[in-house]
């Protein structure tokens, strides 16, 4: 049985446990570690260079490997999508389509010739709102951003995610900044990722 740390406001709580592989883990805090150093492999691969369109394919499926990449080495339902409904996030039959219609508005934004830092502001964003998974959205979220940022030749933004995980002035904005863009303003959370920017570079538009 794990002994969970206080709750973090905004944090999907983990209800089943049934899914752990690391049958040792007994803490929050020790869960956290496990899957820092599991998503730390994941950064490896994509971020420490530039990703192609072929280990990076942004389909559907490659959605889910992702997820899968970043915590199957803790949890066994790593990659598939949730059967439940959770306090935030889409139906879950409506997963599939909407991530779909997600992957679709990538294409248009780009096109469009939308600044690349909002194309990965909106994408990080309607991931979130979607919520494909039991848990760990927030995390494939950005990291998925980081990796559409890198794909096309720009640093990723380098989240302080020690702080993000924890109940501090940053996670309270950043949550703060994730419900107005719900409202369709995306001016806190474009202003939070220019932040965070790698180096200060300045973003290339497409």
């Amino acid at each position: 049985m794990m002994l969970p740390d206080p709750p973090i406001p905004g944090q999907t709580p983990l209800d089943d446990l049934s899914g752990l592989r690391v049958k040792s883990i007994r803490t929050t805090s020790e869960l956290n570690v496990a899957e820092a150093e599991n998503i730390r492999k994941a950064i490896l691969k994509y971020l420490a260079s530039r990703p192609t369109s072929r280990s990076a394919q942004f389909d559907v499926r490659w959605l889910r490997r992702l997820h899968n990449e970043m915590f199957g080495d803790v949890w066994t339902w790593a990659g598939t999508f949730r059967k439940s409904e959770t306090n935030i996030g889409c139906k879950p039959y409506e997963i599939e389509g909407r991530l779909y219609s997600l992957l679709e508005d990538l294409k248009a934004w780009q096109a469009s010739g939308m600044p690349l830092l909002e194309q990965a502001v909106r994408l990080h964003h309607v991931a979130v709102q979607i919520h494909p998974f039991p848990n760990g959205n927030g995390r494939w979220s950005r990291m998925l951003a980081n990796i559409w940022l890198k794909l096309h030749g720009a640093e990723p933004i380098e989240w302080p995610e020690t702080t993000i995980g924890t109940a501090s002035t940053i996670r309270d904005e950043y949550l703060e900044a994730i419900k107005a863009a719900d409202r369709g303003d995306y001016a806190k959370l474009l202003a939070l990722h220019g932040r965070f920017e790698s180096g200060g570079k300045q973003m290339p538009r497409n």
